[in-house]
């Protein structure tokens, strides 16, 4: 069913970013056979869809003039198989979800986006989310085992890493010289597809991650996890210009730290209790031991004695997640566009109330269950 609704659609005209584009109608599948329907459906009638999770992306993927497709609502299993370290997770499950069901078993999905509490799984890998732990762990790409998705002829498929891509996409060896030879040499490009990886691993899932759903509909998510480190210690550092900002962040570097993210005036503006400086950093530091991490985190504070004008640490994963509160805190537009669209749609938002249905696999007998990949 399309929702063509004027408030609804005026709700879901925008994400968490400046651009606004009211859709022509909204669509809220609640499963996989909803799916295949809207896609033959669009297919037949060349009508464009715009896949979309919580609307917490800011590069505007998540908006458009065709029709919505709110994955945010159903989708919500979550499997978790602790032995393989792998959490199956439905396209509408959270990043937050996905950890609270993993801590149990002292794992967790080390990639950590700010609207972690918001950004659904889908969401996730259509833009290839990363977060503060980026420096050490990367986007989400190297977490993604395989991926359920809806192709645009309506099949069903599950699109496993390292299966490569038969012959859905190849690149000439032309193609490959050009991409090799002009392709930005960055740390993380969140700009078009991912040819660059592609080109290296000719994996399928490498072109999915990141394709905003313009390549197919990601219904759910096989996430390789880690465990969850036993010493974590950190800081928080402000500074009174960003140029003592930036003559802090290779000495930080070279202390090898697992996080560290920057909120500059015109996020901290958001938060009261705030300190008041021109920027701040929040550095994260992961070890073995505990005491190394206390240890390193002293490191940090007297190597900027000099340059830091505010500086708070904390010793323990309690204080540290108190620490950086103030990095969830400065999302408001993220929180707003959530509230906004559940006010809206007069439906519950995942981010509202919803948990997700959670399994277990006890042994590493159990294997994953049979997926279905959407491309």
């Amino acid at each position: 069913m399309l929702v063509t609704d004027p408030r609804v659609r005026a709700a879901y005209a925008e994400g968490a970013g400046v651009y606004r584009i009211v859709p022509a109608a909204v669509a809220i599948p609640q499963n996989i056979d909803d799916v295949v329907s809207l896609v033959r459906r669009a297919t037949e009638s060349q009508m464009a869809l715009i896949p979309r999770g919580a609307g917490s992306g800011m590069p505007g993927g998540n908006v458009g003039s065709g029709v919505i497709v709110d994955l945010s609502i159903g989708f919500a299993e979550l499997v978790v198989d602790a032995h393989a370290r792998v959490a199956r997770a439905g396209a509408s499950v959270t990043w937050t979800e996905v950890n609270e069901a993993l801590r149990p078993y002292g794992l967790r999905l080390p990639p950590d986006p700010s609207s972690g509490a918001f950004a659904t799984s889908g969401g996730m890998v259509a833009t290839n989310a990363a977060g503060p732990r980026s420096v050490r762990y990367g986007s989400v790409r190297p977490w993604v085992e395989a991926l359920e998705v809806v192709g645009a002829d309506g099949t069903v498929r599950t699109v496993a890493r390292g299966a490569g891509s038969g012959e859905r996409f190849t690149l000439t060896p032309d193609t490959r010289h050009l991409i090799a030879e002009r392709f930005p040499k960055t740390r993380k490009n969140s700009s078009g597809y991912a040819l660059d990886r592609f080109a290296e691993t000719d994996d399928e899932v490498d072109l999915l991650i990141g394709s905003e759903g313009t390549l197919g509909i990601v219904t759910a998510v096989h996430w390789k996890v880690d465990p969850i480190p036993p010493g974590i210690a950190g800081a928080a550092l402000g500074f009174a210009d960003l140029e003592a900002m930036t003559g802090a962040i290779p000495y930080l570097v070279s202390l090898n730290p697992s996080a560290i993210e920057l909120l500059d005036e015109s996020l901290l503006r958001f938060v009261p209790e705030a300190p008041q400086v021109a920027c701040l950093l929040l550095v994260e530091f992961e070890r073995e031991q505990a005491a190394a991490a206390r240890g390193v985190v002293g490191d940090a504070v007297r190597g900027l004695k000099h340059s830091a004008v505010h500086v708070e640490t904390a010793v323990n994963r309690a204080g540290l997640e108190q620490l950086w509160s103030v990095r969830r805190l400065a999302s408001p537009r993220s929180s707003r566009t959530a509230v906004c669209r559940r006010k809206h749609s007069g439906r519950m938002s995942p981010v509202f109330g919803r948990r997700p249905r959670v399994a277990t696999f006890p042994s590493r007998s159990s294997a994953m269950p049979g997926t279905a990949t959407f491309m």
